[in-house]
């Protein structure tokens, strides 16, 4: 009898949790998804939103809400394809598009990102919402900018496609874009950056100065705005240039570019040592970064460091196996080595990646000639010289007996 009771006590129990269970609707999961987001535990809000959707595939906000979850998770993918689902029935969503939009741009998807933010310049402004966007700026890690998509967002819709114009190379498009915005908010240092910016790819170093230095009189502290500064004043004595960069650096000791300029001027400047320190600095802040690791073996191998050279440049081509300027490096400190079947087969994957590098085919004709290989090394001077390598009278003397 105890053990009847004892089942019958579990089948109670079991029969239970499934009622509770039943009682779990999409709308339960949702509310806790949204509870735990608020709290930010993601991955909680994440399983809640998933099962919700499990439960009801068409209850569309758990799209949207699960959309901004896998965001702050930086599942950027997973994001826009809750996005997409959410704006199919929701099109004017003038939150959903926005989100999409910049998550679009942070994704790289340019073509994309400006379809939707040219959208949002079309819808009506003055949407009531809850959510607050920050817009970080551009290469400084300040407090970002909090705006709703209840506020006037129009400024920054243009700065937005004045980057991805940027980003595509039209300059002048970027400028008419970015003309946009400072017109709407002038007090918005961040816009004259971003036309600044592309004011100096466009080759128009004045008017770069001059944003750059409007730029200065609004946010004194802004670093990428000295570091482009002191890049237009590269023509200058080497000290000012250093100078500048060196408060660019101050400013703001996370931006790694600034370190990788003040240590090619450095390099430049034979401070080898200073130059080192730089790049082993833009390197901690940028370790993906092969040409930081390029310029770093370059020192290197200056300073006669052939070991940490070849460690550099392999780690060029590893993060890069196509860059035929790492494997033209890593042969030519082979060279110096005595190592030269080895930098053969350097050269030859630079020219296997780049078949008109002549400077690669210069290069392994003089590592053949050392190993003997006098005819071979003769067909790759010559074809050096069809390549626009300029060949002197002795080297073709000697290689080509």
């Amino acid at each position: 009898m105890a053990l009847i009771r004892i089942c019958c006590v579990a089948i109670f129990v079991a029969g239970g949790s499934v009622l509770a269970q039943e009682k779990r609707t999409a709308l339960y999961y949702f509310e806790k998804g949204e509870t735990a987001a608020s709290a930010r535990s993601y991955k909680t809000a994440l399983a809640h939103f998933t099962e919700c959707l499990r439960l009801e595939p068409y209850f569309m906000q758990a799209y949207f809400s699960r959309a901004q979850v896998r965001e702050a998770l930086g599942d950027k993918q997973g994001a826009l394809t809750d996005y997409n689902i959410f704006l199919e029935s929701n099109p004017d969503d003038k939150e959903a598009l926005f989100s999409r939009a910049v998550s679009r741009f942070e994704y790289g998807q340019w073509a994309v990102a400006k379809e939707d933010f040219l959208k949002l310049l079309k819808l009506p402004t003055g949407i009531e919402t809850n959510t607050v966007f920050f817009q970080s700026q551009k290469g400084d890690d300040g407090v970002s900018k909090a705006f709703s998509a209840g506020n006037n967002l129009r400024p920054m819709f243009y700065d937005y496609l004045g980057q991805i114009e940027l980003k595509l190379k039209n300059y002048a498009q970027a400028t008419v874009c970015f003309d946009s915005a400072i017109r709407m908010a002038p007090d918005q240092y961040n816009f004259y950056l971003g036309r600044g910016l592309a004011h100096q790819q466009a080759g128009d170093t004045t008017k770069a100065r001059s944003d750059f230095e409007k730029v200065l009189q609004l946010d004194s502290d802004n670093s990428l705005a000295r570091h482009n500064l002191a890049l237009l004043k590269g023509n200058q004595p080497t000290a000012e240039t250093e100078r500048m960069l060196t408060e660019a650096i101050a400013a703001n000791p996370k931006l790694p570019y600034s370190f990788a300029e003040r240590g090619l001027l450095r390099l430049n400047a034979g401070n080898f040592a200073g130059a080192l320190g730089d790049y082993n600095e833009a390197i901690k802040l940028e370790p993906d970064n092969y040409d930081y690791y390029l310029n770093r073996g370059l020192i290197k191998e200056r300073s006669k460091d052939f070991t940490g050279a070849l460690a550099d440049y392999k780690q060029v081509i590893t993060l890069k196996p196509e860059y035929e300027k790492g494997w033209l490096s890593h042969g030519n400190v082979m060279v110096k080595l005595n190592r030269f079947k080895e930098a053969v087969e350097d050269y030859t994957a630079a020219i296997t990646y780049y078949p008109e590098y002549g400077l690669a085919f210069y290069n392994r004709a003089q590592a053949l000639h050392r190993l003997g290989k006098l005819a071979e090394a003769c067909s790759d001077l010559k074809k050096a010289k069809e390549l626009g390598i300029n060949i002197s009278t002795k080297v073709e003397t000697t290689l080509c007996k």
